[in-house]
């Protein structure tokens, strides 16, 4: 009787002592499930709204129109820009994702591991370990060898190092240490390697691009510091990032999808995308931010403007390398440069009689050289 009552005290200390598991996350799933749709329309249709509403403050203009009347308009530019979150977010996610489902939830991996979890030993316990020894030191070693190679090596010599050698070493020497520390079953030291050659292959892929583009978006922070010391640090911050998301997936997959698309959205604020994005989707749009070599106006505006003297219209009606800020509507907002000054002017679309859109020109091809034939023999009777 003694010993009951105490086992059962131990568990109600024990139950006390347990600590509440996050709830918060699993709220806001159950809540998206219930009303998917609906929140689905309205975060594309604000998020649509959100571009063109940065690119009118950009330009200091609005339109003369309901821009929520044209509902397609908006969900086209927020696809455009979720797609390049979506990427973002997955290029956060591949690493930890291959690293996880590639070998870890492989069957004789999971069985043998799964003898480890006990009391003093528990899966979150057991998860964090495997990643601190098992993916951020082997991705700390992977880009330390790509910062090396970078710095001492130029051109395709730096890259095979960094981008191949760095893995796939890194993957051999950790596999046959994971292999030797846990019991795992024969030649799972190999399958670590091909697993961990695919995982930092790629992690450093994605560090070298996410350094890269935050270099264009904070060049004075690169002057300030320097490059090879900048590139450390975002190498590093990468790396963290990369872990972070492992460990989620490793708890619990669902929540990656919520966390992997801030970091995504952190990392374009900080590049400055937010800035430069909105003007590409209204350019791809083809409702504005484009180059025009003339655009020729009406004859009654023509001569309205013509009085003006600082507009500089010339007598053939005709406005050359004009920058065309938004087109779309009954009003058109345009730029051009007379006099050594930039003027920026609302015309009726109406009195525009046409607009010729400047177009690259494409580089000429090359000749094809003429083919090298054998010389013929003098003796060989020619056919006339």
């Amino acid at each position: 009787m003694d010993m009951q009552t105490s086992s059962k005290l131990t568990n109600e200390c024990e139950a006390k002592t347990k600590k509440p598991q996050p709830q918060s996350l699993d709220t806001v799933f159950e809540f998206i499930e219930k009303h998917n749709w609906k929140l689905f329309r309205i975060a594309s249709l604000g998020f649509g709204f959100l571009i063109f509403l940065i690119y009118f403050c950009q330009n200091h203009f609005y339109p003369d129109f309901d821009l929520f009347s044209f509902l397609s308009l908006l969900a086209t530019a927020a696809l455009i820009g979720g797609l390049m979150v979506l990427v973002i977010a997955f290029g956060f996610c591949a690493p930890g994702w291959t690293w996880s489902e590639a070998f870890f939830s492989d069957k004789p991996v999971r069985e043998e591991l799964a003898y480890r979890i006990n009391g003093n030993m528990p899966k979150e316990r057991l998860d964090h370990r495997l990643i601190n020894r098992y993916f951020f030191a082997p991705g700390f070693i992977c880009m330390s060898i790509l910062w090396m190679a970078l710095y001492f090596f130029e051109g395709d010599t730096a890259y095979t190092i960094g981008l191949v050698a760095g893995p796939f070493l890194s993957g051999l020497l950790f596999g046959s240490i994971l292999q030797r520390n846990y019991e795992l079953p024969p030649f799972s030291w190999a399958k670590f390697t091909v697993t961990a050659f695919l995982v930092f292959f790629i992690a450093n892929i994605v560090a070298l691009l996410s350094t890269l583009e935050v270099a264009r978006g904070v060049p004075e922070a690169v002057k300030a510091v320097g490059e090879y010391p900048f590139m450390a640090a975002c190498f590093f911050a990468s790396l963290v990032v990369f872990t972070i998301v492992t460990a989620i997936i490793r708890g619990n997959p669902r929540f990656v999808l919520i966390v992997s698309p801030l970091f995504a959205v952190v990392l374009m604020l900080w590049t400055n995308t937010w800035i430069d994005l909105p003007g590409k989707i209204v350019k791809l749009l083809g409702l504005g931010n484009y180059q025009a070599e003339q655009v020729i106006l009406s004859s009654d505006l023509c001569e309205k403007y013509k009085a003006i003297e600082g507009y500089g219209i010339k007598s053939n009606c005709a406005l050359n390398d004009v920058h065309v800020i938004w087109s779309m509507g009954s009003t058109t907002v345009m730029t051009w440069q007379f006099a050594s000054q930039e003027l920026k002017v609302k015309i009726p679309s109406s009195s525009i009689l046409s607009t010729r859109i400047f177009v690259p020109k494409a580089l000429p091809k090359p000749k094809p050289l003429p083919s090298s034939l054998p010389t013929s023999d003098p003796s060989t009777p020619q056919t006339p």
